[in-house]
């Protein structure tokens, strides 16, 4: 195996490796456990010479004052350092290593996924009734045909890629997890690698995970998206302020989400590098040496929350940049699932009408209630959504549907007076008779599921009032925790935002779950 830096590791049953010319064996003095190995609290691997060593308790705790500028990468234990740090992972190693540019610095983690007989102790490799749950998932993602999959199968597999996006702890990704979970689904011995920048200072906290199976046909770039216990990555959320996006749509230059920017920016430059060499048929993973195939043969851009609204920024970069057009011409579909909108009118219209792929290849997902993707909310300015529309609406009849309406109505006359003012002096009454009017058919017509929203006026509209985010959704957040309370009909929910909610109501007829086995 090769490092960022050449020098070579080698892993065994045993734990003893090697790095540049230094050999160490497990609990030699100068060794430091690797992450998998502190859930078992074994000690096998070692950092190489003349790098420090670290006694570091079992997970998951980690040292109280790690060495080294950057603490919060305990991963990798807070050292600058383009040297990998490598550790057993299932099917694979595990390496990370640390990229510096007299800027910010990069977390780089890569590994090999696992095989399917890894996954199934004491049973055979395959089962016909649903392991891995889609055997020909390359071949259904590498096909060339109309978005989405009529067969359900690469929305639920995004999703489920988006979902366990979210995968690791003290805010550094897993790609361990992520490329267990796309073996699972059919992407045997995948390659998964992870880019993070985090600045806390400026709101920074991107991850972009690239998964590739094993042929390297096909490449998901998929956007770790809003982490709930991380304050960084809430307030990237709320850094409304627009700037401007480097790219031009019909003659000119919109103005953008300035936290979801900024966030996609941070990556983007390695995100680029990796789907260049995958054209020509490397692996993301830069251990595995030389190319394979005829390159890569499609490419899918995906995330949940803020991941879906930084997989819509990147998939415009990409699409308006000429540059970048020999990695355009791959893309078949940009999924997103409880995506914030990430710009105004204007940038939107532009989307819709420019040519391209994205008027019909940029799939937006709603499940239900989801307050995410009616924000940011109107009073800190004009949102529109673009990419076609894909609802799922819990089935309920018109009197749910009546006391909604007046459940939204009596809290915006409870909300601040001026908010009140500006969501009425920007609302479309015009439209609200055609409301009113589909009112009747709206929830019979999405009873069963998904259904696509053709109709603009029916789109789920921009939040009116911050009362919404304020006060609606957290109460429909704490009310669907309790039975008696489950069915009243809020218009927005935080508990309906849940990637899992999106993964479950995507799974196609018959799919038990993502694990693919019953026990």
């Amino acid at each position: 195996m090769r490092t960022g830096t050449g020098a070579s590791t080698l892993p065994t049953a045993h734990g003893t490796h090697s790095e540049g010319s230094r050999r160490c064996a497990p609990g030699r003095s100068g060794c430091e456990q690797s992450r998998g190995e502190r859930r078992s609290g074994t000690s096998s691997g070692c950092l190489g010479a003349g790098r420090q060593s670290v006694s570091v308790p079992p997970h998951p705790s980690i040292p109280a004052t790690p060495p080294g500028p950057h603490p919060q990468w305990p991963g990798n234990d807070g050292r600058r350092s383009s040297a990998g740090l490598t550790t057993p992972a299932a099917g694979g190693v595990l390496t990370i290593r640390r990229r510096s540019g007299g800027g910010p610095t990069m977390r780089d983690a890569y590994v090999k996924g696992p095989g399917f007989a890894e996954l199934r102790p004491a049973k055979p490799p395959t089962d016909p009734s649903g392991f891995p749950v889609y055997p020909d998932l390359v071949d259904r993602l590498a096909e060339d045909k109309h978005q989405p999959d009529p067969d359900g199968v690469v929305p639920h597999v995004l999703a489920t890629c988006s979902a366990y996006a979210y995968a690791g702890f003290q805010h550094q990704g897993d790609p361990e997890t992520v490329s267990m979970i796309m073996a699972r689904l059919g992407m045997e011995e995948n390659a998964c690698r992870v880019f993070e920048q985090r600045v806390d200072a400026l709101y920074i906290a991107s991850a972009a995970y690239l998964v590739q199976d094993k042929d390297r046909r096909v490449v998901i770039l998929a956007y770790r998206g809003t982490q709930p216990e991380d304050i960084i990555s809430i307030l990237t959320d709320a850094d409304v302020r627009p700037e401007t996006l480097a790219v031009e749509l019909q003659g000119r230059r919109h103005e953008v989400h300035a936290g979801f920017y900024r966030n996609v920016r941070a990556t983007r430059h390695l995100v680029v590098r990796a789907l260049e060499g995958a054209l020509r048929g490397e692996s993301v993973n830069p251990d595995e040496q030389g190319t394979r195939g005829d390159g890569l043969e499609a490419l899918y851009i995906t995330g949940h929350s803020l991941g879906g609204a930084m997989a819509a920024l990147m998939a415009v970069t990409l699409v308006h940049e000429p540059r970048y057009r020999h990695i355009t011409d791959k893309l078949k579909g940009v999924y997103t699932f409880g995506q914030p909108m990430v710009g105004g009118p204007d940038l939107a219209r532009a989307c819709t009408q420019a040519p391209g792929p994205l008027s019909d290849r940029l799939l937006r997902y709603i499940f239900d209630r989801d307050v995410v993707p009616a924000l940011p909310p109107r009073p800190v300015g004009p949102y529109a959504p673009f990419g076609r529309e894909f609802h799922y609406r819990r089935p309920r009849g018109l009197t749910d549907t009546a006391l909604a309406f007046a459940a939204d109505s009596a809290v915006e006359a409870l909300t601040l007076p001026g908010d009140v003012l500006r969501a009425a002096a920007n609302r479309d009454w015009s439209d609200l008779s055609r409301r009113v009017g589909t009112l009747r058919r709206l929830p019979r017509g999405q009873a069963q599921g998904w259904t696509e929203v053709t109709e603009p006026h029916l789109h789920y509209p921009q939040m009116d009032t911050l009362a919404g985010l304020a006060v609606v959704a957290p109460l429909a957040f704490f009310a669907a925790k309790l039975a008696l309370t489950r069915t009243i009909p809020f218009k927005y929910s935080f508990d309906d935002h849940g990637p899992g909610h999106y993964v479950n109501a995507l799974a196609p007829p018959g799919v038990l779950s993502e694990f693919g086995d019953v026990l």
